[in-house]
């Protein structure tokens, strides 16, 4: 895994020359990451290299601008393009960047301070203790609760306040955007002006659709006929786990300042269907709602939801990612609902028959379940499907009504592991080399994390057999929410860090 960097005085020089570099460049950044904050970039509208008002075209600009890498658009959709930049090396070895340029939707304009998601303003972040911060921008004030895992951080740091950039898609996922971005800059320009090289290829991938359906970063590692499979660098040898040896990879989303994340969950997401029988509002007795009998399906589960845990974790092993979870009812809809959208004056809803009693109804049902050592990912799928399904029969004998339950196509994800234990997931070297920089560039030590949702790392590893990190990134908090921010000196950090580990995995050529 590990090229090894020549302990000689070039390459100390170096590793301070990458470091003076990106403090040199601190400011254009920042300018960098505020622009791509104003900038939308949704799922499937990222846009494209050649239109320099999207977030790809200004990716792609700044890409092109850096001395020694090569740029450029691989199409995925009509109006989405992945921006690839690598810096060619001496040998077949290569670490492979994936940073996703796409966001969610904003949500309701008034959650936002000065209803704009999308300000890219400048403001402090003030850790309160407890997992609670406070959040300044332009005279606004909100106080906010953060993961625990972001407590951990902060009980580890000497300061309570840090400059952030606030705005939606700033932590999910431009500020690490922005970090790869400086750490190409960096690795480029000073290998050039020094006359050295790499002893293997950096190659950054600017993917998108990560939030929908993962089909920018699958154009990347997605098996031979991807961007990496053309280009030969899918097909070396494999090591005992029948990952490549040849080729690492990092998935950087926002997460935890540089805590390695070593694992996350498996989804399966289930469509949890009721009929009834329509009757006029007027004599509802007629009638059999099925809204009402979606109630009683949904208060079962929850209500009983430690029993439904313990049958879901008889499925897989909980020793590195924890038992499996359950989110209940995210969507729902009955009877006459023909649409729901969210405008300037927040959720509005198209409806029709509203005199009707409902005779439909659906809801959905996300599950996260760690591996499972002795099935394939999507036989655990099948069989917590299955467990869903005893559960409800045993509590529910429908008379008048029916429910079914089915697996949402296209909405299922395999879980990431990179070991069984928090413990074995210290000595794998992708995550040594990882604790080793963090360690130097943010003088506290750091430690092993896993992460609640997915990320990209999930095809990297499945599709591309590339041992990759499953979560690196910037400090920050509220993806998917509002007031969400990013730190501008995590983001800083971050480019240092990527930079030293690409000079440890691939080594430097003299």
């Amino acid at each position: 895994m590990s090229g090894g960097v020549p302990g000689s005085l070039a390459a100390r020089g170096l590793e301070k020359a990458i470091v003076a570099w990106v403090d040199d460049n601190r400011l254009s950044a920042l300018a960098l990451l505020k622009e791509l904050v104003r900038t939308p970039s949704y799922s499937g509208e990222e846009g494209v290299a050649a239109d320099r008002s999207t977030m790809q075209g200004k990716v792609f600009a700044v890409a092109d601008s850096h001395a020694g890498t090569r740029v450029e658009g691989q199409r995925v959709s009509a109006n989405s393009e992945n921006v690839i930049e690598w810096l060619p090396g001496a040998g077949s070895r290569a670490l492979v960047l994936d940073a996703h340029t796409d966001i969610v939707p904003e949500g309701a304009p008034e959650g936002w301070f000065e209803a704009n998601a999308f300000s890219g303003a400048e403001g402090t972040i003030e850790y309160l203790g407890e997992a609670r911060v406070r959040l300044e921008v332009e005279g606004h004030v909100a106080d906010a609760q953060i993961r625990d895992r972001m407590d951990r951080v902060w009980r580890k740091r000497s300061s309570s306040t840090r400059s952030i950039v606030y705005g939606r898609g700033s932590f999910d996922n431009k500020g690490a955007v922005v970090a790869t971005s400086l750490a190409m800059g960096a690795l480029s320009e000073v290998l050039t002006s020094l006359g050295l090289g790499l002893a293997g290829s950096v190659i950054a991938a600017y993917s998108v659709d990560e939030e929908a359906g993962e089909r920018g970063v699958r154009a990347v590692v997605g098996g031979l006929d991807s961007w990496l499979g053309r280009r030969g660098y899918l097909g070396g040898p494999l090591g005992s786990d029948g990952l490549l040896l040849e080729v690492a990879g990092i998935a950087l989303d926002g997460s935890y300042g540089w805590m390695p994340v070593v694992g996350h969950r498996g989804a399966v997401q289930l469509a949890l269907s009721t009929r009834g029988r329509s009757a006029h509002a007027a004599t509802p007795h007629v009638g059999v709602n099925a809204v009402i009998e979606m109630a009683r399906l949904l208060t079962a589960l929850s209500g009983e939801e430690s029993e439904l845990i313990r049958r879901l974790a008889e499925l897989g092993d909980p020793s590195l990612l924890g038992l499996p979870t359950t989110a209940i009812g995210t969507t729902i809809v009955g009877g006459g609902v023909r649409a729901v959208s969210i405008g300037q004056d927040g959720i509005e809803i198209d409806r029709s028959g509203v005199n009707a009693i409902p005779d439909w109804c659906e809801a959905t049902i996300d599950v996260r379940f760690p591996p499972s050592y002795d099935l394939a990912p999507i036989e655990v799928a099948t069989a917590i499907t299955a467990a869903v399904e005893r559960f409800l029969a045993a509590r529910f004998d429908p008379d008048g009504w029916s429910y079914s339950l089915r697996q949402i196509e296209g909405a299922f994800t395999p879980p990431v592991a990179m070991a069984r234990t928090l413990q074995e997931a210290e000595s794998h070297p992708l995550v040594r080399v990882a604790l080793r920089r963090a360690e130097q560039v943010l003088e506290l030590s750091p430690h092993l994390e896993t992460a609640p949702g997915g990320t990209n790392a999930t095809r990297m590893v499945h599709e591309g057999r590339i041992p990759t990190l499953v979560e690196f990134g910037p400090a920050g908090a509220l993806s998917h929410d509002t007031h969400e921010f990013v730190e501008v000196e995590s983001v800083i950090e971050g480019a240092k860090i990527l930079s030293l580990m690409a000079l440890d995995i691939l080594g430097i050529v003299e």
